[in-house]
């Protein structure tokens, strides 16, 4: 039944050739080509499978007649090894109950010979040869005392016969029968325990397989019987099928004819209700009640047209809002290219991460937006700037969080993956933090330099799902450009580094060069002109004068050379803080009778160069000492790796000093002045100094440093 309205516009044409012809014709002609082709596709398969029936019948008569051959023949060989083994075990009995006789004895031995000369098969025989190459016994006399090498010409025949001298040996050879036909003999050889002689069996190894002659003829007229019944079934299935395709092309043709009218009514109303639908009447819908896929297709059509006013409806809207949305990302790609600029152009990150922090906030609205790094020597997570509801503040960068790596922040960190998580309440990672209590979505991106994470940009936002594939990919986008900022400070700051020890370098070398050489010129000259003056008594003022300007130049040379030492760095600008020391230590052994033994404990740690340079200057001053004042046979430095902390202990075992005299006049100079030199390097490190020293028990000093 279908329900008709007006329709406005061009009229339906129905076609000239009715949809039911359309579908008649094409069924019928597919059943029957398709009938046609089973059948031709039956016919051939049914005198396929009646050639292999046949086929694999007399396959399997040959295959039967085959194996048997190759069982007889098996049987053959096995009887032929079991007489060359009985012959030489009736032989071996034999000598063992005639003990003394020779081959000649033997030869003349009537039942020596009848051991020796046994039958094998139907016309082979057994033969006796020795380790010489000789045969001594043999059915053919004539060929008793001929070596192995006139015996025959057959190189498969020697091969055998000289295997068998040592051991068993067996194999096929061609040899010519009475009748002068070559056939496949088959040999086996048994060495004759105790002796140097074999004895060797053979027959022709056909004799064997002849009884399956018989059998081949039985199979070949069972195979015949078989094939003709084959045959027979063959013609008879063939007709059988034949009869029952012609059945089922007419009950096709019937049934075609039938259900072609009963489609194309259905088809009908269908076509009608799409061409209305079509026109924009979109309120038009079709009535079917055929209780099949009619039926559901014709709903699915009154479903369709509700679907499509409704979304006509809703377009204009849906138009506007994905043009606003695509304007926004425009607005954020053009942000994210200006943000890009000015990160580009910022090299201190105490000034980059504040403003990439803020300006995020500000740009995109976010509720909070931080920035941590990880520690190069360890894996602490650092704070280093977050921006919260248009409040700024930075927290010092020598301040570690305790971020574990189960939370959000360090799974990110740990991983190098990004993470969106746009309902914290249902994250089991996510860490409450009560400061920021109206966190509802989160966002982190790893900033890495390639596979190496040096942190990570977090942004919340007070919104359940406020965020998607686009924000991860701007997040991302600019924790790589950070990355890109933040790499580039840290390779500023080292270049600063590297010029500051070079200009240190060469200020050393400009004192060497001149102030101390002069000093020491100053020196020689004076030392010279004392000596040019003769003796002089003590109270001389021109005696005076030199000794003074003496100790004055050696003094300021002194200091020159301390000022050298202090400027150059290189030990450990060139490799770290614990093979610096082992070198030093290793230099110490051999400039000194002294023998220092040199420990690291702990997990080592990558340290800032100017604590690495004062724990060095330290430990070398603390050496000097003890090689100058000590009297020690023995010291024991130990250079320690705490959480946070890097420590050294120098003690000796040398005569001790009382610590309170540090720092007193001591015959017109001061005294300790290289330990309250180490005590100043401490402190201006921000670590402490430590002590301990009785007078004939040793001295022990510690120094312990903080470290970020």
């Amino acid at each position: 039944m279908i329900t008709e309205k007006p329709v406005k516009g061009k009229k339906l044409q129905w076609p000239r050739w009715g949809i039911r012809g359309k579908i008649l014709l094409p069924y019928l002609a597919l059943s029957i080509v398709a009938l046609g082709v089973l059948s031709a596709f039956a016919l051939r398969n049914m005198s396929s499978v009646g050639r292999i029936a046949i086929n694999n019948t007399i396959s399997l008569g040959e295959s039967a007649v085959n194996e048997s051959v190759r069982a007889l023949e098996d049987s053959g060989r096995r009887l032929i090894r079991m007489s060359a083994q009985l012959t030489a075990k009736d032989i071996e009995i034999f000598l063992f109950n005639n003990p003394g006789s020779g081959i000649p004895q033997f030869q003349e031995n009537s039942e020596f010979q009848k051991y020796a000369i046994q039958s094998v098969g139907q016309t082979g025989t057994t033969m006796i040869y020795g380790k010489d190459g000789l045969i001594y016994f043999n059915a053919d006399k004539s060929f008793i005392g001929t070596s192995l090498w006139g015996f025959t010409s057959s190189s498969d025949l020697l091969a055998i016969l000289t295997s068998g001298i040592n051991g068993e040996a067996a194999g096929y050879y061609d040899a010519r029968d009475a009748d002068g036909n070559i056939r496949s003999r088959y040999m086996c050889c048994v060495p004759i325990k105790d002796t140097d002689f074999s004895v060797a069996a053979s027959t022709f190894i056909d004799e064997f397989s002849r009884p399956a002659d018989e059998t081949e003829s039985k199979i070949t007229a069972s195979v015949s019987s078989v094939t003709n019944y084959i045959d027979r079934q063959m013609q008879l299935s063939q007709w059988t099928f034949i009869i029952i395709i012609l059945g089922m092309v007419i009950i096709v043709v019937t049934m075609v004819s039938f259900f072609a009218g009963t489609i194309t009514r259905s088809i009908r109303a269908l076509a009608m209700g799409s061409w209305i639908i079509a026109q924009g009447q979109l309120d038009y819908r079709i009535k079917l009640e055929t209780g099949d896929e009619i039926q559901q297709l014709a709903e699915q059509f009154n479903m369709m047209a509700a679907t499509l006013k409704e979304s006509y409806s809703n377009l204009e809207q849906k138009v506007e809002e994905r043009t606003k949305q695509e304007r926004q990302r425009a607005e954020q790609l053009r942000t994210i290219n200006e943000i890009s600029r000015k990160i580009s152009s910022i090299i201190d990150l105490d000034e980059l991460l504040p403003y990439v922090v803020n300006i995020l906030r500000e740009t995109f609205g976010y509720y909070n937006v931080n920035i941590f790094l990880l520690q190069p020597d360890s894996a602490d997570v650092i704070l280093k700037a977050l921006c919260i509801s248009g409040y700024q503040a930075v927290i010092p960068s020598a301040v570690p969080l305790e971020i574990g790596p189960d939370s959000l922040v360090g799974w990110v960190a740990k991983t190098g993956e990004p993470m969106m998580v746009n309902d914290v309440s249902r994250e089991p990672m996510y860490r409450v933090v009560e400061e920021l209590r109206d966190t509802r979505s989160e966002l982190a991106a790893a900033v890495k330099m390639g596979d190496k994470v040096l942190g990570v940009l977090d942004i919340e936002s007070d919104q359940v799902d406020a965020f998607n594939e686009f924000d991860l990919f701007t997040a991302q986008t600019l924790a790589d450009q950070l990355a890109v900022a933040i790499d580039n400070a840290r390779l500023y700051e080292e270049t600063g580094k590297m010029a500051v020890v070079e200009e240190r370098n060469r200020m050393a070398r400009e004192i060497h060069d001149t102030l101390a050489q002069g000093f020491a010129g100053i020196i020689l000259q004076l030392e010279a002109a004392e000596q040019a003056s003769g003796e002089h008594a003590i109270d001389d003022p021109v005696y005076r004068h030199i000794n003074r300007a003496k100790s004055l130049a050696r003094e300021n040379l002194n200091e020159a050379r301390r000022s050298v030492w202090n400027l150059r760095t290189q030990s450990v600008e060139e490799v770290n803080l614990p093979e610096a020391l082992n070198q030093e230590i290793m230099k110490f052994n051999k400039s000194s009778d002294i023998r220092a033994h040199y420990t690291v404990e702990g997990e080592k740690r990558e340290l800032p160069g100017e604590i690495s340079t004062g724990m060095l200057r330290i430990c070398q001053e603390s050496l000097a000492n003890i090689r100058k004042h000590s009297q020690a046979t023995e010291v024991n430095i130990t250079l320690s790796f705490e959480r946070g902390l890097v420590k050294v202990t120098v003690q000796d075992n040398g005569k001790g000093f009382n610590p309170v005299v540090l720092g007193r006049k001591r015959e017109g100079k001061s005294s300790g002045f290289g330990l309250i030199s180490m005590q100043e390097r401490t402190r201006n490190l921000g670590g402490t100094f430590e002590i301990q020293s009785e007078e004939g028990q040793g001295t022990l000093i510690t120094v312990s440093i903080p470290f970020h």
